[in-house]
């Protein structure tokens, strides 16, 4: 009940920011995550397609395509709460489906191998300093993350306002966050 009570009151703290401090949090936490070697030295790189008020990833994903990394989005399978990793070329091969957010078109999809893949940016609610991080609910992400290789950094993107003052509540499901990356600094998860 908790999880669900705290996932409720972020939710509403992120859908209170108006659209200039999104687009301004947004380009500041692309600023922030770039020149980290975890972001220099990956070559495949998976980021998820942001919804809402969520931090906005289009210019993260072209400033990947620019120096010549693959960016790999996540598809959720509704029926499975799983994600298949798909490699994405254009913003031309997505459309509006499950909930409106963006997926590949029909024979667009470009599944991967998750070992392959050397950096996560992960979504969510709200997050603690420690790493823990509530999602949407689904458990999409806590059974992904486990497929890739061991030791691949798993950032999470969020505002400041995101992140909570006490521990969030867990369980053993739950897979942690090795940083936190906001508009004013990244986090490492201590």
């Amino acid at each position: 009940m908790l999880k669900k009570q705290m996932r409720k009151n972020f939710k509403e703290l992120r859908d209170k920011l108006n659209t200039e401090d999104v687009l301004k949090n947004s380009e500041a936490i692309l600023k922030t995550l770039t020149p980290y070697p975890f972001w220099q030295e990956a070559k495949h790189i998976m980021c998820y397609l942001s919804f809402g008020n969520e931090v906005q990833t289009k210019s993260i994903i072209e400033r990947a395509w620019q120096e010549n990394k693959q960016v790999i989005i996540p598809v959720c399978q509704p029926k499975t709460f799983e994600i298949i990793p798909s490699h994405l070329i254009s913003f031309d091969d997505l459309e509006p489906r499950t909930m409106g957010i963006l997926e590949p078109k029909e024979g667009r999809l470009r599944p991967v191998n998750p070992e392959i893949i050397q950096l996560v940016l992960v979504p969510g609610v709200a997050f603690d300093l420690s790493g823990h991080r509530i999602g949407f609910g689904a458990g999409y992400y806590d059974r992904f993350l486990p497929k890739l290789t061991p030791g691949t950094p798993k950032i999470a993107l969020a505002y400041e306002i995101q992140l909570s003052p006490i521990t969030l509540p867990a369980d053993q499901y739950d897979m942690k966050m090795d940083y936190i990356c906001t508009e004013k600094k990244l986090y490492k998860a201590l």
